[in-house]
């Protein structure tokens, strides 16, 4: 086990999930800028993840536009973790969205005391002529005590 991996293990409490933008453009904030989540490490490897909108409404199982908001407000996945030079890469088993199931997500890591933050770059189309427009995920947790 190497020592970033000893470091991760545990519970973290998100901070702020963001969308940074290369072009100077103002972030986003994918579920709000006051979501929740959780992000927990274990020992033996595993990963899981849960982020969500803030004070959500109870879900009516009987609408459909109920269930639907309910999807677009939460993100959830587990799998296993690896730990690279300075990196972490997150095997997804399953997830809220299943054509994420077998994905390996790549996020470098910056920890600093009780704060773990995780960046994650990603190509994404923008603009009427869809020109690729670089973006990183930036994700800071907080070791929940």
């Amino acid at each position: 086990m190497t020592n970033l991996a000893a470091k991760l293990h545990g519970t973290w409490r998100l901070e702020s999930w963001s969308l940074v933008y290369a072009d100077g453009r103002p972030p986003e904030f994918p579920l709000g800028e006051d979501a929740v989540g959780y992000l927990m490490y274990t020992s033996d490897g595993h990963v899981s993840a849960a982020l969500a909108r803030a004070n959500r409404p109870p879900l009516d199982p009987a609408s459909i536009d109920s269930k639907v908001q309910a999807f677009d407000a939460f993100f959830g996945y587990a799998g296993r973790f690896e730990v690279r030079e300075r990196a972490v890469v997150h095997k997804i088993d399953f997830a809220t969205n299943p054509a994420l199931a077998g994905v390996n997500s790549l996020r470098h890591v910056e920890l600093d005391g009780e704060r773990l933050t995780l960046y994650g770059e990603r190509l994404t189309l923008s603009g009427p002529d869809f020109a690729p427009s670089p973006r990183c995920h930036r994700i800071v947790w907080r070791r929940a005590r």
